[in-house]
Order: C-alpha cells, then structure tokens, then sequence
C-alpha cells in the first residue's frame, strides 16, 4: 500500500504548504454540493479498498491506520478541528 500524504504530513513538523493544501481540500469538500460525493471521489483507488477491507467504515479504516502507523489518530482530529 502507498504511504498516505495525510499521514506523512501529519507526521512532520512546519508543514505549512501541505496544511495550506489541506484547508483548500476542506473547503472544497464544504461548497460542494454533495460533500461526501465529493470526498468519496478524492479518494485512491488503494484507499478505497483499505475502507472496503475495513467493513466500508471509512472511521474505522482511519483509525486503523493511524495506530498501523504509531500515530495517535485523536491527535490528527484535534489538528483537523483547528481548521474548521
């Protein structure tokens, strides 16, 4: 499975530009008309699977892979609420 640019950048410290990235694809998810099309349709081929393989719960699938990679996904949410 290909490394998840989410989680490298979560993982790194000053990632401004990558945060910047990441507040433009939120907002775009939030105006589109159907936000979870939307999101459903940025995600990789190989994320779709993993969700799939986790039972189709893309929440379960995330915070399956967070712990995968020794990353508290709390923490993650906590950042990603900041934004909003």
């Amino acid at each position: 499975m290909m490394p998840n640019p989410i989680f490298s950048g979560f993982a790194q410290q000053n990632q401004q530009p990558q945060s910047n990235n990441l507040i433009a694809v939120f907002n775009q998810i939030r105006r589109s008309p159907n936000p979870n099309a939307a999101a459903a349709g940025m995600l990789s081929p190989e994320m779709r699977t993993y969700i799939s393989q986790n039972g189709g719960d893309a929440k379960t699938a995330f915070y399956n892979m967070a712990m995968q990679k020794g990353i508290d996904p709390n923490q993650i949410l906590n950042t990603l609420r900041g934004f909003m």
